[in-house]
């Protein structure tokens, strides 16, 4: 652990293996403020992995690090976090930004394909990821667990945050479009790649096959309009559904009339939008 943030640049990817949703300034801000709206159950999580002062963390996929600064204050000085990216152009440099911001010094960042990604065996104590096994190929997703299963020391624990049955995203009063929208953005994940929206249903039994002892939870958000937290699910649609009809997973009659229906429903107070559940997973080197 130096003095300064450190970034180490590895083999850039290709645009293929990019981050579905891309690396602007507006998703950035998305992914801000979707932070902040899952802020409590974020820190439940982490409590119940029982991340340490002194530890050696590894955040998965943290994109511009907002619970990577989280990790940090809580390890401390005497620990370390190594922060992994893909995005090493925007992503990581605003992590780097922000750390310094914030007088964190114990933040070590790494531009590399998780894919193929590899650290020394029991190596680190704890290992954290949300909503980013989603985003690699399935076939890629059981050797990465096996791989993060011998990063961890004895006593280490694994902490993986991913959606479960997306298709049970849901508006009230129903919406007629949300499950076109739904399957939409199943099949722009999924993509060519072969990528798991849903991977949270299988992480259970792929960290117990890596031998890990397992405890899960399911926990999922309902968000009210006119509160600001409506603003999490506003800006998916907003920001996303235009590129996924100009790929042709969705039809424009279907984004037209939805984002009508949306208009409606973001200025009636009674309206509630409910997220897909989120499966919470432990795993314990014993």
């Amino acid at each position: 652990m130096g003095d300064k943030t450190e970034i180490d640049t590895f083999a850039s990817t290709s645009e293929t293996e990019e981050y579905r949703f891309g690396y602007t300034h507006e998703e950035m801000e998305r992914l801000r403020y979707q932070h902040h709206v899952w802020a409590q159950e974020n820190q439940r999580f982490i409590s119940r992995a029982g991340f340490s002062t002194g530890a050696t963390l590894v955040d998965l996929g943290c994109g511009p690090g907002y619970t990577t600064i989280d990790l940090a204050q809580i390890v401390g000085l005497a620990g370390k976090v190594i922060a992994v990216d893909r995005d090493g152009e925007n992503s990581l440099p605003l992590l780097k930004e922000r750390a310094e911001t914030a007088g964190l010094f114990n933040i070590e960042t790494r531009a590399a394909n998780l894919e193929t990604f590899d650290l020394q065996e029991g190596s680190v104590d704890g290992v954290y990821g949300r909503w980013v096994l989603m985003y690699l190929p399935e076939a890629k997703v059981k050797s990465l667990i096996g791989r993060i299963a011998k990063w961890l020391r004895p006593g280490g624990v694994c902490a993986l945050i991913e959606f479960c049955n997306y298709r049970h995203i849901h508006i009230h009063p129903q919406s007629k479009y949300l499950p076109e929208i739904a399957e939409a953005l199943i099949q722009a994940v999924t993509g060519e790649r072969g990528c798991n929206p849903e991977i949270g249903n299988d992480l259970p039994g792929l960290l117990c096959s890596a031998g890990l002892d397992v405890e899960i939870n399911v926990t999922t958000k309902a968000v009210r309009a006119t509160t600001q937290e409506w603003l999490w699910p506003d800006a998916l649609f907003r920001n996303h559904l235009p590129a996924l009809v100009k790929e042709g997973f969705l039809d424009h009659s279907i984004y037209d009339d939805f984002l009508a229906e949306w208009e409606v429903r973001s200025k009636e107070p009674d309206s509630i939008f409910f997220g897909s559940p989120m499966m919470e997973v432990i795993g314990k080197r014993l």
